[in-house]
């Protein structure tokens, strides 16, 4: 069943059949075909000591002048039951065109009534739609992404608001929008799709890359080979370009209302022209052979490189505010008058994922360079700043039919001072999970706390959400090290594994079969200490408020879990963890050592 992945696993397919074979069969246009992926999932959570530090209050300017206070409490356990429903129907005319739609319904949902639909919630006869990571309810069903492919003489084009996923999904993360791979031979077992609906070893993926975008991408050797008349026309190397609009007319909160005036029937706000427009050019080039079978059929040869620009004339958010013959603090040593020189910034990521037999290898790095005059508005609005930002993950592994061993090694960059001019820290993508506890929850709600209530305002209600984690690797160096198993593949000629037993009973392979065991262990550290300004972690004798005495150990922590599928698209996973605070991590959450969580999913996958 084809669904889309990422850019190059789609051209491998789509881009293929437009080049490969320019004149499409009459029968296949006379038809509109749909098919369909999806899933439910439900997810139960039980987990200790989230946030254990001592209760404290803050105010919130958005609320009303009497009633600003709010109460930031202290976490030892929180244990909740969470749902989501996907569904991504396709159209497609022949080998011609094809419509793709994404629509999510009860997405990361709380089950219950949590938001007062009924007056009490003892008589409680309808649910709400409060998200799992708070804000304001949403619609029970939203149409996310709809975007249109189809065949043009020399490679596949895409146009609309689509999923945006590269590689390991550090960088851009589709956030699960496929099950099978459509670049699957005919006759040949199924391959999960790269952007699966289901994280690799544990959690779930909560949010996704989305753009809107125009991408052409073309394969320039299959075009020489059919102009040269060469039997073999098919090649897998890809080129592709991408057109994006990050934003034609931003809402600058801190700008006086009439900048923010945008009543119906009139497009004002579209008509400023197009210098506070932020657009974005992408570039690929990736050799892409997920059929490279040199020595069995899971055989893969993929490496490609992903290159970003994003270009704005204008960059600050508080443009009114700017006067030139004022100065705006330095940059490079230098006095910055308060002149808009906008933004520019370039993304450079390479990506790799090699199998031959057991051996398996897969990579991701990438950097951010650039500069902005107040793209980046903190601590105050209009600085400007330069961007040199990195991160990337490493894996080796050997992988069999039973088993799969991997050592994985990550890096996400930290900045010492984020108030300064040069800023170096940025999360991995929330989507790119590492474990169950130290970065999906705990330094989730440690980033939030701290970058997000010391600057509540009217105008930023959720504070400097930009820094916020989410559950992404942040700031951090790891070591994560997994093994899966899977007993029914042991000893198949062994007669205690058979599938059939004396008497008619059935034997300890047929209990076994699908199931899959799962451990991980997880060391990570900081990776740099703040010297000032707003931080997690900070140098300095070791106290309560953040500084380590120099330690930088987050935390070890010990993750199991067993799956199975049953009932041909039913999935079921126990996943538990353990972490152990380090000294660094317990400088900040003082009234507890641990944290423990239990969680089981279920959900039907199509």
């Amino acid at each position: 069943m084809t669904r889309v992945t990422r850019p190059a696993a789609v051209a491998a397919a789509l881009a293929s059949a437009a080049l490969a074979a320019p004149s499409t069969a009459r029968a296949d246009l006379t038809e509109l075909k749909w098919a369909t992926e999806g899933y439910l999932r439900t997810r139960t959570m039980l987990l200790t000591n989230l946030a254990p530090q001592d209760r404290f209050t803050s105010t919130y300017p958005p609320a009303p002048d009497n009633d600003q206070t709010v109460v930031v409490p202290d976490i030892r356990q929180t244990s909740y039951i969470v749902s989501r429903f996907r569904l991504m129907p396709s159209l497609s005319y022949g080998k011609v065109a094809k419509l793709n739609f994404q629509l999510d319904g009860f997405d990361d949902v709380v089950w219950g009534d949590n938001n007062g639909v009924s007056a009490a919630p003892l008589f409680a006869t309808d649910t709400s739609n409060q998200p799992l990571f708070g804000g304001e309810p949403g619609a029970s069903i939203n149409l996310k992404r709809a975007w249109m492919e189809f065949a043009v003489p020399v490679g596949l084009m895409r146009v609309g608001r689509m999923p945006s996923h590269w590689g390991m999904g550090l960088l851009a993360n589709g956030g699960g929008t496929a099950n099978l791979d459509p670049t699957t031979p005919v006759g040949e077992p199924p391959r999960k799709a790269l952007d699966h609906f289901t994280s690799e070893d544990f959690g779930d993926k909560h949010f996704g890359s989305t753009a809107d975008r125009i991408l052409f991408i073309t394969k320039p050797l299959a075009i020489y080979r059919t102009a040269k008349k060469i039997p073999k026309v098919d090649s897998n190397f890809i080129l592709g370009y991408a057109f994006g609009k990050l934003s034609e007319a931003p809402l600058l909160p801190y700008e006086p209302f009439e900048r923010k005036f945008r009543p119906f029937g009139q497009q004002g706000f579209l008509s400023r022209g197009g210098s506070d427009d932020v657009n974005e050019h992408v570039f690929l080039a990736v050799y892409n052979n997920p059929d490279f079978e040199r020595v069995a059929y899971t055989d893969e040869l993929r490496v490609g490189t992903y290159i970003v620009m994003r270009t704005a004339r204008e960059g600050s958010t508080f443009p009114s505010d700017l006067d030139p013959t004022a100065g705006c603090g330095t940059f490079e040593g230098a006095p910055v008058p308060c002149v808009d020189t906008g933004s520019r910034v370039g993304i450079f990521d390479v990506w790799w994922r090699a199998r031959v037999g057991p051996y398996f290898t897969e990579g991701e790095a990438y950097q951010i360079l650039g500069s902005t005059f107040g793209g980046i508005p903190f601590p105050s609005r209009n600085v400007k700043k330069k961007a040199s930002i990195n991160a990337g993950v490493a894996r080796v592994g050997y992988l069999t039919k039973a088993a799969d061993g991997i050592l994985e090694l990550g890096h996400a960059s930290g900045d010492d001072n984020l108030s300064d001019e040069r800023f170096t820290q940025r999360p991995m993508h929330p989507d790119f999970n590492v474990g169950l506890i130290l970065f999906e929850e705990t330094l989730r709600e440690l980033s939030a706390r701290t970058y997000g209530i010391p600057f509540f305002s009217e105008q930023n209600p959720n504070g400097a959400s930009s820094f916020f984690s989410n559950g992404g690797v942040i700031n951090a160096n790891y070591v994560n090290l997994r093994g899966r198993l899977r007993p029914d593949q042991l000893g198949a000629g062994s007669s205690a594994l058979a599938t059939g037993g004396k008497d008619g009973k059935l034997g300890l392979r047929s209990l076994i079969k699908g199931f899959e065991l799962t451990g991980g262990l997880l060391v990570a550290f900081v990776d740099k200490l703040a010297v000032d300004g707003v931080a997690m972690f900070y140098e300095g004798a070791a106290n309560d408020q953040g500084q380590t005495g120099g330690a930088k150990h987050l935390g070890t922590e010990v993750d199991l879990g067993v799956r199975t599928n049953f009932g041909g698209h039913m999935r079921f996973s126990l996943e538990t963890g353990y972490l152990r605070f380090g000294k660094a991590l317990k400088s900040r959450l003082t009234n507890a050592d641990s944290s423990f969580t239990l969680q089981s999913s279920i959900a039907f996958v199509w």
